[in-house]
Parts: C-alpha cells; structure tokens; sequence
C-alpha cells in the first residue's frame, strides 16, 4: 500500500512484541526468549499466562501472535481485541498496534478518526512507529486535512529516534519537497541514514536522488 508519492507504509508486517518499558517477570522474559526464538507457542502460552493476570505486556503479546498468525491461528479480530485490552491500560505497542488495524481496517471496521486517537496516545509517551504513523495519516489525508507540514514534523520525531521508516518518509518529503521544500542534498542525507538501518528500499531511494547532486 503506497501512500502519496513513494510514501511508504508497512502496516502490521512487523509488530512490536516488547513495550519500552523495563522488562519484569520470569513469564514475559520467557515469551519474549521464546519468541526470539521463533518458538511461538511456547511464547503464545507464556504470553496467555501473563493476560490471564491482566497484564498488558501479555495482551500485547497474544494480539501480535493473532495479527500474523504466529505459534496461534491467524484472527485478526481477536488480535485486536487483545490490542483493546493492553491499549486501554496505557501499553503503548498496543497502542499503536490497535492503531494499524484501524487504519488498514483489519479485524475492526476502518475507522481513520480511531486509528488517529490511538497513534496519537502511543507517540504522546514517544512511541517512534506511533509518530511515523501519524505522520503518513496527515500525508494522505487520511480523517484528517492533509498537512505535509504536520507529516514532516512527526516523521523527523521518530526519525531522531532512530525509526528507518520515518527517516525514509523524511527523506520522501525532502525528495518531492511537500509541505518543506525541495532539498535532493537532505534527501539523500536522510536515506541514507535509513539505508543504514536496513530499511527496505532506502539504498534505491537514495541512488535515485544521487544523479540530481
């Protein structure tokens, strides 16, 4: 799904399983281990034993096994459900995760004004995909006017947090000069700080802008 021009977004290909939070708990270390080591039912139970307690570092979990189909069956309404749950507690990879759905439409009915609300109390405790997204909702214009000033401003956050995503967006705006100006120099510069986070298609990007330097 190609958002603008050559905006990119990859809803739901990768969901964050941890939340930024300092790890506590010999059963959520157990599923993130397991997880990591692609061992995900193992990691699924690890993560029903934390829901069933209520926490929401296991909701999260059990919803980012259910979006991809991961150690569980695939059910994305059921994903989001568990997404509801940890996002409703604060957890702000659940947050933004409920957030994808929303914008893609995947297990709830699509709904951009949510899919806003939930982005924008992720990256409100600074959470870099959360503020990516929101720069890609005022990029397109997605439930709200299209602003590629406010798309810039909250594709630089996650971009100063590393996020390769949103230093490629960054790069995006610099190349098509929308809502900032056109700077092949800056755009160049910001792909190739994305590239060297391994984002996908970044390296091509900025050989694309290299010729006009």
């Amino acid at each position: 799904m190609t958002i603008g021009e050559g905006l990119i977004i990859a809803l739901l290909a990768v969901m964050s399983i941890a939340a930024a939070a300092t790890v506590r708990g010999a059963d959520y270390d157990a599923a993130v281990n397991a997880a990591n080591k692609r061992d995900y039912v193992a990691a699924a139970q690890e993560f029903q034993r934390l829901a069933g307690e209520g926490d929401p570092r296991g909701e999260n979990g059990l919803g980012v096994l259910h979006a991809n189909g991961l150690g569980v069956g695939k059910d994305e309404k059921l994903a989001a459900q568990w997404f509801a749950k940890a996002a409703e507690k604060g957890h702000r990879a659940a947050q933004n995760n409920l957030g994808e759905l929303y914008l893609s439409g995947s297990g709830v009915a699509q709904d951009y004004a949510a899919a806003e609300q939930w982005f924008r109390k992720a990256a409100a405790q600074g959470d870099s995909d959360a503020q990516k997204n929101l720069g890609l909702i005022y990029a397109a214009g997605l439930g709200v006017d299209k602003d590629y000033t406010k798309a810039m401003d909250w594709f630089q956050r996650s971009a100063k947090q590393g996020n390769a995503a949103g230093q490629a967006n960054v790069g995006h705006l610099f190349r098509t000069g929308d809502g900032i100006g056109r700077d092949y120099l800056m755009a160049y510069a910001w792909y190739g700080v994305s590239a060297a986070g391994n984002y996908p298609g970044a390296p091509q990007f900025r050989d694309s802008v290299a010729q006009y330097l």
